[in-house]
């Protein structure tokens, strides 16, 4: 069996990590709001075709194009119910962005998985320092505030605000700088774990980064590469995840 470091810094990704969306749920409930009904599979398949476009010609929400990410979620919002509703109105279709992109600042749109509190309790026990690193826009501050585990990190790396996103080497850097200022000491890329649900921006990210990486996945729908993520490294929920950490320390207090 590997002897797993005693990691002095763990950061987790937000979207599919730490909290979960109903996107279809709430899309669904505002625009019937506006009387605009739309069918959920048909939205699903439409946010994400054109959030990777939009992605794509405006990276980073518009961080560096001058779009903004305001207007880089309104665009969004307008595309995915004009898919569905060719002729509505660009009133009807503003009250629905508005509504949409309030509500995405709140914990009326986001929830903490089972089990997340449960996990960052025993790590702060641990004497372990916490953080994020997400590629999110500038509502993740109030998000966390709200949806009660703001408290746990000490300090929150957005992409938007950075300027550069995972799985870029410069962010989790950045991350490092931003524990030292808060430890008063230098933690090593080996010291560093980071936990996310993106084989490429989480995992493969912090490993190019010389960190180590865990990997969750909530749903068994998807299959995990074992050529890119040993299976050792991938966990189901938080409740694992945190039997794994207290593994972990028991190991190294056993050894030390």
């Amino acid at each position: 069996m590997i002897r797993r470091v005693r990691p002095r810094l763990v950061t987790f990704d937000v979207t599919g990590t730490l909290l979960m969306t109903k996107l279809e749920e709430h899309y669904v409930d505002i625009g019937r709001q506006y009387g605009l009904h739309i069918d959920s599979h048909r939205l699903a398949r439409s946010f994400k075709s054109n959030f990777i476009q939009l992605a794509a010609e405006h990276p980073i929400y518009g961080r560096h194009t001058g779009l903004g990410w305001e207007n880089w979620w309104r665009i969004l919002v307008h595309k995915v119910f004009k898919d569905q509703h060719p002729f509505v109105s660009q009133d009807a279709l503003n009250k629905v962005a508005d509504n949409l992109i309030s509500c995405y600042a709140t914990a009326r749109c986001w929830h903490t998985y089972p089990g997340v509190v449960e996990l960052l309790d025993f790590l702060r026990n641990k004497d372990v320092v916490l953080g994020v690193i997400s590629n999110f826009d500038r509502r993740l501050e109030s998000i966390l505030e709200d949806t009660r585990i703001r408290d746990y990190f000490a300090f929150v790396l957005t992409s938007y605000d950075f300027g550069m996103e995972k799985p870029s080497l410069s962010i989790f850097n950045e991350a490092l700088r931003l524990t030292t200022l808060f430890r008063k000491e230098k933690i090593s890329p080996r010291e560093a774990m980071h936990i996310g649900d993106t084989v490429d921006n989480d995992y493969l990210g912090a490993k190019s980064a010389s960190w180590n990486a865990l990997l969750i996945k909530h749903s068994e729908d998807d299959k995990i590469n074992e050529d890119k993520v040993p299976k050792e490294d991938v966990f189901k929920n938080s409740k694992e995840l945190r039997s794994h950490f207290e593994k972990v320390f028991a190991t190294n207090s056993a050894t030390s």
